[in-house]
């Protein structure tokens, strides 16, 4: 006798936290590509100015080859940058709840 299959369906607030949830991952991810493209492009900056003093040497030419890498990076940025901008319109905005901070009277408070 064969199963009923599984099946599962999100609540709207499931639907809703997975959208943030997704959000931040690639926030995150972008923060950590922007990081690594800082990098390179410091490195590409870096044997430029060597370049000027020492001419084409090995190791300048070895810096300036990550050029290919950047690209491919600055690719991957910009569609982080489109899902991200895609996922803020699509979680709605919630209206800020106002909680009156705690009353500061003595309700019971003795001191000794």
């Amino acid at each position: 006798m064969p199963l009923n299959p599984l099946s599962a369906t999100l609540s709207e607030g499931q639907k809703l936290e997975t959208l943030k949830r997704f959000r931040a991952k690639y926030s995150e991810e972008l923060a950590k590509l922007e990081a690594e493209m800082q990098e390179i492009l410091t490195s590409i900056s870096e044997a430029d100015f060597l370049a000027q003093y020492l001419g084409e040497q090995p190791e300048i030419a070895e810096l300036r080859s990550r050029k290919g890498e950047l690209e491919a990076k600055e690719k991957r940025r910009q569609y982080l940058g489109k899902i991200i901008d895609r996922l803020d319109a699509s979680i709605p905005q919630q209206a800020p709840v106002a909680v009156q901070p705690p009353a500061g009277g003595k309700a019971g408070l003795r001191r000794y």
